[in-house]
């Protein structure tokens, strides 16, 4: 797969004199500074202590590539691949000593009726996200309605490797001594202008097929009716016969800039059958959320919603695994545009139950100009309790950002943030003081992105 990556990349550099017909470039350059504070538990004191902050300076360049005007008609080839690097870091950023990613990489060919892709590729569905080297094939008999198929080896879920990989089997004893094959089918239809539905099949073998991995579907729709629209998906584990994720929402359209929705949902993780924590029998939760904007101007609107989860009683025996309560969540913000170039916008919000209690507040001013350059500063505190704290006192934040075109071909972004913790007391007070920072660069090569359509 890294060797089809590197044709595509050496194809695309190798049309000089072509690349306003038949080539189109993307690079990405991003520079990011983390500071961390590692604690550790002090038996004398009997707490947490702080120790010296480190930092961390992870660099990551993606390349886009996409190439047509092959000599075939509708024959097209793309690429995604990704760069990294630490600039002297005192941290080991997580996955920046893999210096190489092909994150997706294939040969298209399409016709108004069907569409061929061979080589590594990523799928976003109801199911999550799957990564594999193969082949999808999708039919449209009408326009409509698509067909598809795809299979292939299967990589690790946010790894891009095979499972079987060195890397993984040193992490996990569990992880198959073989690679996995993914198969999967799907179906998308549009009845109406106003309704589309999806469902789609997936499961993972061995690749000897001596052993099921995964036999999943998920299924989602929606359709409008006049000013209200329903909404419903939903996942289902049949292999372990048990269903995962629920949801149904309707949404009353009040006006153009105007809403109120009503959501109940059910969540309960699916996992692989290689994996160990499906023994624990992870519980569900049930919840519903009410949500609601209100533009009182166009320049003027207000928006809330409020949140209940409710978590079912804990069966799995296992001495880590303990009641959880009920949680509550709410939240209140608004945005005012009171200036021609001038946005404040403003967010609150309050949890109480699981993992503890939060509550958070953020304020932001943004400044826009026509030619498309834009600055803003922000403004945040929170505080929090129980499993996901910052102990006592109140973590304040402040920070800018500037974004806007250098010239017809770069885009550059840039932001940073400060954090405080303030009013530290007793013997579990853990300073949390740090900053972060990100720079961006972006530069486009070759022909408008009308030529090809949008790059997927």
């Amino acid at each position: 797969m890294r060797a089809l990556a590197a044709a595509i990349l050496l194809a695309g550099l190798g049309t000089g004199q072509l690349a306003a017909q038949s080539m189109r470039m993307r690079t990405i350059t991003t520079m990011r500074y983390a500071e961390l504070r590692p604690i550790h538990y002090d038996s004398a004191s009997g707490g947490y202590v702080a120790d010296p902050v480190q930092s961390a300076v992870p660099l990551t360049e993606d390349v886009e590539l996409s190439m047509w005007g092959l000599g075939v008609p509708g024959l097209r080839a793309y690429g995604l691949l990704r760069g990294r690097a630490a600039l002297g870091s005192e941290l080991v950023w997580p996955r920046y000593d893999d210096h190489f990613d092909a994150m997706v990489a294939f040969l298209e060919f399409e016709r108004p009726s069907y569409r061929l892709r061979a080589g590594r590729q990523q799928r976003a569905s109801g199911l999550g996200m799957y990564s594999f080297d193969g082949l999808t094939a999708t039919y449209r008999p009408l326009a409509t309605v698509r067909f598809e198929g795809y299979g292939g080896r299967g990589l690790a879920r946010g790894f891009l490797e095979p499972t079987n990989s060195p890397e993984l089997s040193s992490l996990d004893p569990l992880i198959p001594d073989q690679s996995t094959i993914l198969l999967g089918a799907s179906v998308w239809a549009a009845p109406t202008p106003a309704s589309s539905f999806t469902a789609i099949y997936q499961r993972e073998l061995l690749a000897d097929r001596s052993g099921l991995l995964s036999e999943r579907a998920a299924f989602d729709g929606r359709v409008t009716l006049g000013r209200l629209g329903l909404s419903g998906s939903a996942d289902v584990d049949i292999a372990a016969h048990a269903w995962g994720k629920a949801n149904l929402s309707a949404m009353w359209r009040i006006d153009r800039r105007s809403f109120a929705q009503i959501e109940v949902f059910r969540y309960r993780p699916l996992l692989d059958l290689t994996t160990i924590w499906g023994v624990f029998a992870p519980e569900p939760h049930k919840g519903v959320a009410i949500s609601g904007s209100y533009a009182a101007t166009a320049e003027l609107s207000f928006n809330t919603s409020l949140t209940y989860r409710r978590y079912e009683p804990v069966t799995a025996a296992a001495p880590f695994i303990t009641l959880q309560d009920d949680a509550e969540q709410f939240q209140v913000g608004s945005r005012w545009q009171f200036a021609e170039n001038l946005t404040l916008q403003g967010d609150y919000q309050v949890q109480v139950g699981y993992g503890g209690g939060e509550s958070a507040g953020d304020v932001s001013l943004a400044y826009a100009k026509p030619d498309g350059w834009a600055a803003g500063f922000r403004a945040t505190a929170f505080q929090q309790d129980g499993q996901f704290r910052v102990t006592d006192g109140t973590a304040y934040g402040l920070g800018v950002d500037a974004r806007g075109p250098i010239g017809d071909r770069m885009f550059l972004r840039g932001e940073v943030m400060r954090y405080l913790h303030r009013k530290l007391s007793g013997a579990t007070a853990v300073d949390w003081n740090q900053t972060r920072a990100s720079l961006s660069l972006e530069i486009t090569l070759g022909a408008s992105a009308d030529h090809i359509g949008a790059i997927r």
